[in-house]
């Protein structure tokens, strides 16, 4: 027996896969960043539907992306978000400031050096651990692909320069306010993008959704 809406997910994942094609040929990491993150819209709307766009964006990173790392705290970002809201006296900073004195220096740091939320629980009271939520890199992922898509850049300082780079990293930089920068380098869009295309294709069956079903066609421009 053919799953329910076979044809209709086969066919929003075929034009997806090619999509994947093309930007794959422009010449510009920036531009094909831009693309990435544009192309994960959509495929969020098809698996989530008319959810608010940070809820579901965040969602599909969460359980569709294939990113084992999404829900690992960023340790430099908690730390500056920490001193921006004034709560560096206390023992989750000092702890995340210890934390960040033993990444060597002037080398890559994977982001499988980043302890995941519970981790940091019993250091944190209720204001802390809103930023601790904040600070992980799902959230973090959301406002990167919020500066490419709105503002034509990338947030932070950092940056891959050899181009090779398949998974985020730190990097430190002397002289700069929160010395390590996160970078999330072009191939990792990529294989974003395409684990989420491969993991919605399952969940749409699984969950007998037509995808077409979640956007607006016809000639009228603004729908419902």
């Amino acid at each position: 027996m053919t799953a329910p809406y076979k044809s209709e997910v086969d066919g929003f994942i075929a034009h997806f896969e090619g999509v994947m094609e093309s930007v794959g040929g422009v010449a510009s990491p920036l531009h094909r960043k831009i693309l990435y993150a544009t192309a994960l819209d959509p495929l969020a709307r098809a698996a989530y539907g008319y959810k608010g766009n940070r809820d579901r964006l965040t969602q599909l990173i969460r359980d569709l992306s294939k990113w084992t790392d999404s829900e690992r705290v960023s340790l430099p970002q908690l730390q500056l978000k920490l001193r921006l809201a004034g709560l560096f006296r206390r023992k989750l900073y000092r702890h995340v400031s210890l934390e960040l004195q033993s990444w060597g220096e002037g080398v890559r740091v994977g982001l499988q050096h980043s302890p995941h939320v519970h981790e940091l629980a019993s250091l944190a009271d209720t204001a802390e651990m809103k930023l601790v939520e904040g600070a992980r890199y799902s959230e973090l992922f959301y406002t990167y692909r919020n500066n490419l898509v709105h503002e034509f850049r990338e947030p932070g300082y950092g940056w891959d320069v050899s181009g090779t780079a398949k998974r985020p990293f730190y990097m430190s930089y002397l002289g700069r306010e929160g010395q390590w920068e996160l970078t999330f380098p072009v191939h990792f869009f990529r294989d974003l993008v395409t684990g989420s295309i491969e993991s919605l294709k399952v969940h749409l069956l699984a969950k007998k959704i037509d995808p077409y079903k979640q956007f607006n066609f016809g000639s009228i421009w603004r729908g419902k």
